[in-house]
């Protein structure tokens, strides 16, 4: 290595080095992919590209300057790989949900690539100053990156079987009134007000998990990507706070960046 430029030199680049930036494009990975789902289903992409551009462009150049350059691209990347832990925490919840295909992927993607990219760069650092240079991918690091691009593969897959297979519908015709959930909102955003006793036909129409909750009224209803319910509204007169578990911080007293709005019972 030239340590007046920190380039590798032509016989390769330090050994993990190709695991560090797998991890950290595993992490622009997921932003990409919540994108391409926004775009999809008709999400306001000019909101999510700000706070998903970021994950998205940034780790991309850190893994092109952990492959391109010595000690110090690494430790950038380890910069990034924790920042990134901290931008996204949110997605460790997705590991427990492989019916909402979106949700769960973000997980297997963030997750598991912000370790890799810490383990893959320290483990690069030290391979950089002992001049362990490789042409290829090969030996442990080779085998690390098959296995992880094959599990990461198959429980996508999986994750994708189980969304579809557990997407539920609902005969909107049975109902007394309607409500979609689309766009991290509530439709109709100014409210919703019915009879005690009415049924609502309730839809998400976003590719993420979301849930119909209101507290006071013992009412908690998942639903994955394109589900359908049919929700009873007991007779109990009062307006209430209804909001989704995943998305709303502050149930109790939600802002305008929660997804919450109020149902009437008279």
């Amino acid at each position: 290595m030239d340590e007046t430029t920190g380039t590798t030199s032509t016989s390769g680049v330090a050994r993990w080095s190709r695991l560090a930036a797998l991890g950290l494009l595993m992490v622009a990975a997921a932003s990409l992919i919540w994108l391409i789902a926004g775009a999809i289903w008709g999400l306001d992409l000019a909101e999510s590209a700000v706070f998903l551009a970021p994950t998205l462009v940034v780790p991309s150049i850190a893994a092109f300057l952990v492959l391109r350059f010595g000690v110090w691209a690494k430790v950038v990347g380890i910069v990034v790989a924790l920042a990134g832990a901290a931008f996204l925490w949110f997605t460790i919840f997705g590991l427990f949900d492989p019916s909402s295909f979106f949700d769960f992927v973000g997980g297997l993607l963030v997750v598991p690539g912000v370790l890799i990219a810490l383990v893959g760069c320290v483990r690069a650092i030290g391979a950089q100053r002992r001049g362990d240079l490789v042409p290829r991918r090969e030996g442990g690091e080779a085998r690390a990156i098959n296995v992880i691009v094959a599990v990461v593969a198959v429980l996508a897959v999986v994750s994708g079987v189980i969304t579809i297979a557990s997407r539920s519908t609902a005969d909107a015709s049975q109902a007394d009134a309607e409500v979609a959930l689309h766009d991290f909102s509530f439709d109709p955003e100014d409210g919703l007000s019915v009879t005690g006793g009415s049924t609502v036909y309730v839809e998400n129409k976003d590719p993420f998990h979301h849930t119909f909750t209101i507290d006071d009224l013992d009412i908690d209803v998942s639903f994955g990507p394109s589900s359908q319910e049919l929700v009873e509204i007991p007779a109990q007169p009062g307006t209430y706070i209804l909001y989704c578990r995943p998305h709303t911080a502050n149930p109790d007293d939600p802002g305008e960046s929660d997804m919450a709005t109020t149902l009437t019972v008279g």
